[in-house]
């Protein structure tokens, strides 16, 4: 196990380097990582990895894609956000609309903060890290999923439920 040291972007970037990803800086020097379009889940990752708090604390792991979510869906996807969201404890996923009186479209943001300001090890901010990545793209690929599901189930017709059947009995 690492030395235990103040959380940092230098940490952030250590990280980056020993992961060998490319990388973009916004203003406020935090990190953007974007990927290549991913066949198996249908998406253009991008994350964003950042320090926030009064005394820079906090790390704000937050995982999106480029592919918007249209107003019809968004009551859909939101179920979709909730079923993940009490299935798994990472990420926590939600549906992001700019204004929804005005927005024709949303997207789906995953995200994690953590507070930090007891300092951690570069091998357990590698660890988190990684792990977060890997969890938006199991959301991912399990959101794929679902909307094949979707797509098998005709329209006009409602998916039954568990309690459809319940306290029936075969004539």
């Amino acid at each position: 196990m690492g030395i235990e040291q103040s959380f940092d972007r230098a940490m952030i970037e250590a990280f980056l380097a020993d992961s060998e990803l490319e990388y973009l800086r916004d203003r406020d020097g935090d990190f953007i990582i974007e990927f290549e379009y991913d066949e198996e889940v249908e998406v253009h990752p991008r994350f964003l990895l950042a320090i926030a708090g009064e005394d820079g604390e906090q790390y704000c792991l937050r995982g999106d894609a480029t592919k918007r979510v249209p107003r019809a869906d968004w009551d859909r996807v939101l179920r979709l956000c909730n079923e993940w969201n009490a299935l798994y404890k990472m990420p926590k996923v939600y549906l992001e609309i700019e204004d929804p009186n005005l927005s024709t479209s949303g997207r789906v943001v995953c995200e994690q903060w953590l507070s930090l300001e007891a300092g951690l090890s570069q091998d357990l901010l590698n660890e988190i890290t990684t792990t977060f990545f890997s969890a938006c793209f199991g959301f991912w690929r399990w959101l794929r999923r679902q909307e094949e599901l979707n797509a098998l189930i005709d329209p006009g017709e409602e998916p039954e439920t568990p309690d459809d059947s319940a306290g029936t009995e075969p004539e």
